[in-house]
């Protein structure tokens, strides 16, 4: 972070920082709130397709195919997520930096699953209580974007609702 954004972020008065903060929390609880709705929704697709193709349900997907059910998550969690900050304006770079977050810590966590530092029944649980961290860290990384009321990311072409207006 440059130092002209923290002297920026620590003039503004109290009442700005409340309502950035404020706006800050909002958005992370509409980006989790996303991801929950995934999870719930896009998993109940996954189970079946995963009783189409294999004849069990997502309990023996966690145990006998570990690496799809962590990427299936993956996709649940991020898909929707994503799908909600390009309806809140944010750039497609912004999308992908989200994405990666997810990406990335399946790929980590699959690692060490791969090399035996981690279980089967560690793996998936483990990946979702990361992923709000992960998204809390990039968003911190963008603090003045997602604190924002207006994102400044996503040019006006780029905004589906601006657009249409």
């Amino acid at each position: 972070m440059a130092a002209s954004t923290v002297v920026a972020h620590e003039a503004l008065p109290s009442t700005d920082r409340g309502a950035r903060k404020r706006t800050f929390l909002r958005h992370l609880a509409e980006m989790t709130l996303a991801m929950m709705l995934g999870m719930c929704v896009l998993g109940m697709a996954f189970r079946a397709i995963h009783i189409a193709v294999f004849g069990t349900g997502f309990d023996a997907a966690w145990h006998r195919h570990t690496e799809l059910a962590v990427f299936a998550m993956t996709f649940n969690m991020t898909l929707p997520m994503v799908l909600w900050m390009r309806h809140r304006g944010h750039s497609w770079q912004r999308c992908g930096e989200m994405a990666a977050a997810m990406l990335i810590l399946a790929c980590g966590l699959l690692a060490l699953f791969w090399v035996g530092a981690l279980s089967t029944q560690a793996v998936l649980p483990l990946e979702m209580a990361l992923m709000i961290p992960a998204m809390v860290a990039v968003m911190l990384l963008r603090y003045d974007e997602y604190a924002a009321h207006a994102v400044s990311g996503a040019s006006a072409a780029e905004r589906p609702m601006a657009a249409a207006s």
